[in-house]
């Protein structure tokens, strides 16, 4: 209704304005009236012109009196222009910034996820602190007793004939190798009240691998190096071998049998191909003594095949409980499988078994959706050596 009343004024404006000047040319033409000293009919056309004019301008000053966007237009056309440009830079700036916070987003619930399966093995490793405190107290108690009858039955034997002293002596080594093993085991007792475990019992420390066609002494320099590296793990996670310990390798954190590697190079030298050499945690070790260490040998070659079903659960949405905790779990299960099966450690997260996190996420936004029990499922993504850690899983949730 507003333009239609706009282009009504102008029609008049300028019709009224076109009949004026045509009738002063009508009369500047009959009665040859001259103006500046023009000849009539030059006067004539120059009233034409100036009616045109008069026309032109009436019609852009009626526009930008009656309309905001007429003005706008006409004067602040260059400052919007400019405006605009500067919006578009910002609107490109937003875009940037977005796709950003988008990455951090989901940087920060990878970190989540791994924060969840951290809190996962700290509660596990509590439960097995809590077992373990049970048995040290019954180890007290049965090594007090001991230490008790030895102290006694060394007390009759320097009573006996000179026959019987060496028998003696070897008693007297034999106590203080149990007073020694007392002390160790009241320390360990004060140190696990603490739930401060740093080695499980099997945990696997480190892993390598040893290639074939090596000599004796390249396999031998290479294991005592991957020694050397697990006593670094084990130093850097509190284990520590005491001054009355020392080994003639000087390791800080590890106790290894003697001959072990001996043993392992021979072993080594008979394989037909590359081998997968783990070093293992024999006991739960706490913070301050040394971790004994024992060595297994796998051969590489296949252990799982694409489409294979690492592990597998249940989740109803009417139990209670998260999706994510169903799938942690099913992870730790798929990476003792892995362990098992005789996979090398992944050197970078500490575990044999990947799953992407986009996978891990797209589960938790899809379980929103479903009402019904489903089997979650980690299935291997290909074809997986034991040296080629870690095995590579997705994600299936099966109605």
């Amino acid at each position: 209704m507003y333009g239609f009343t706009l282009i009504l004024t102008l029609a008049i404006v300028g019709g009224a304005i076109a009949y004026i000047g045509d009738r002063l040319g009508m009369n500047v033409g009959r009665k040859k009236l001259t103006l500046f000293g023009l000849r009539p009919k030059h006067t004539s056309i120059l009233v034409t012109i100036v009616t045109g004019v008069l026309i032109a301008s009436a019609s852009i000053g009626v526009l930008t009196i009656a309309s905001q966007d007429v003005r706008t237009a006409l004067f602040r056309m260059k400052e919007i222009q400019s405006d605009l440009a500067v919006m578009q830079r910002h609107y490109v700036d937003m875009e940037l910034q977005r796709d950003t916070a988008q990455r951090e987003l989901r940087e920060a619930e990878e970190h989540v996820s791994e924060a969840l399966a951290s809190y996962e093995q700290v509660i596990l490793a509590l439960k097995e602190a809590e077992a373990e405190v049970q048995l040290q107290k019954l180890s007290m108690e049965e090594n007090e007793q001991t230490i008790a009858e030895m102290e006694t039955h060394i007390a009759s034997l320097q009573a006996e004939a000179t026959a019987l002293l060496a028998e003696v002596a070897e008693l007297e080594v034999k106590t203080e190798e149990l007073r020694q093993s007392y002390d160790l085991v009241y320390t360990a007792f004060g140190q696990i009240r603490e739930a401060n475990i740093a080695f499980n019992a099997s945990e696997v420390i480190l892993t390598t691998v040893v290639k074939k066609g090596l000599s004796r002494d390249e396999i031998k320099t290479r294991l005592e190096q991957f020694m050397l590296e697990v006593d670094d793990v084990a130093y850097r996670r509190s284990a520590r071998v005491q001054e009355t310990q020392k080994q003639p390798e000087n390791y800080r954190a590890i106790f290894l049998q003697p001959g072990v590697v001996d043993l392992a190079v021979e072993h080594l030298l008979l394989a037909r191909g590359d081998v997968i050499v783990r070093a293992v945690s024999e006991s739960n070790t706490i913070p301050g003594v040394p971790v004994v260490v024992y060595l297994e040998n796998y051969p590489d070659q296949m252990v799982f095949s694409k489409g294979t079903v690492l592990a597998s659960g249940t989740w109803d949405p009417k139990s209670g409980i998260e999706m994510d905790q169903v799938i942690l779990q099913i992870l730790k299960e798929a990476n003792g499988t892995a362990l098992d099966a005789g996979m090398a450690l992944s050197e970078e997260r500490g575990v044999s078994v990947l799953l992407p996190g986009d996978d891990f996420l797209d589960a938790i936004f899809a379980s929103k959706d479903i009402h019904k029990p489903v089997q979650v499922r980690l299935v291997v993504s290909k074809d997986t050596w034991r040296s080629t850690t870690p095995v590579h899983v997705y994600l299936e949730l099966i109605p």
